[in-house]
């Protein structure tokens, strides 16, 4: 079977019971604790640069390097704050193996960030879904998305032509910008899969409005209406720094 072939979704799973059954799973928090201290090379600069530099200053791929590992890194920090109860359920278990293989498919775009070695294309559009992402626009965001990764020409055989070969003519001839090309790389397509995850947990994180939010409080990654509850409990004391726009969406007496 080539590597094409395998599970690794599955083969995150079947390490994770086997280090369950090894009591590993115990020792999670201090292994981590330890291989933190050993990180070197490229891990360091990353973690250097998002620790110390201005994100206005830095050029396009080092702020998509920031902002997704700055995302990656929360990520991290909320599984290993679980229960060990909570971690040995089936739930934490995928959790736990979405978030290694998420890490996993993203060294390649880490690796192209570092190097100023992205495309054109991918990263003007993965800049658009940052900028979207500070701003808490997750609409826009996957609207970005969608558009960086099938494209302008997402239209079915038979809508203006019949057979399959007029359609093969006719891209031929269409700008690139209409052709779903990124996706045919399987390199891309599984950096792009979890950059997307990574969106679905920046809204969940950082809360926004349903009007701004895709699929809002689907429980995909926790809950997007109990982070937008507590975020608004939390700026009650102070109104002024919340917009006159938002939202509130205050529980009722009875749910205090």
């Amino acid at each position: 079977m080539t590597q094409g072939e395998t599970n690794d979704f599955l083969r995150d799973i079947t390490e994770l019971k086997k280090r369950e059954r090894s009591s590993g799973l115990m020792n999670d928090r201090k292994r981590k604790t330890s291989n933190d201290d050993e990180l070197i090379g490229a891990e360091k600069e990353d973690l250097k640069l998002l620790e110390e530099a201005n994100f206005e200053d830095l050029c396009d791929e080092d702020k998509i390097l920031v902002f997704c590992k700055k995302l990656l890194l929360e990520w991290k920090q909320e599984l290993e704050a679980m229960e060990n109860t909570e971690r040995r359920t089936a739930i934490g278990k995928q959790m736990l193996a979405t978030f290694n293989q998420c890490a996993r498919y993203l060294t390649p775009l880490f690796h192209l960030c570092r190097n100023k070695c992205l495309p054109a294309d991918i990263r003007q559009g993965l800049m658009v879904m940052v900028n979207c992402w500070i701003k808490r626009d997750y609409l826009d965001a996957t609207a970005q998305f969608i558009k960086l990764a099938i494209g302008n020409a997402p239209w079915p055989i038979g809508v203006t032509m019949v057979g399959i070969h007029e359609r093969s003519a006719r891209e031929k001839i269409s700008t690139s910008s209409s052709v779903a090309h990124i996706m045919n790389n399987e390199t891309t397509r599984k950096y792009l899969q979890s950059v997307k995850r990574l969106m679905t947990f920046c809204q969940r994180r950082y809360s926004a409005l349903p009007s701004k939010s895709i699929e809002f409080n689907s429980l995909a990654n926790g809950s997007n209406l109990h982070s937008l509850l507590a975020e608004e409990r939390f700026f009650a004391a102070d109104r002024e720094r919340v917009s006159e726009e938002r939202l509130w969406l205050m529980p009722s007496l009875n749910e205090i």
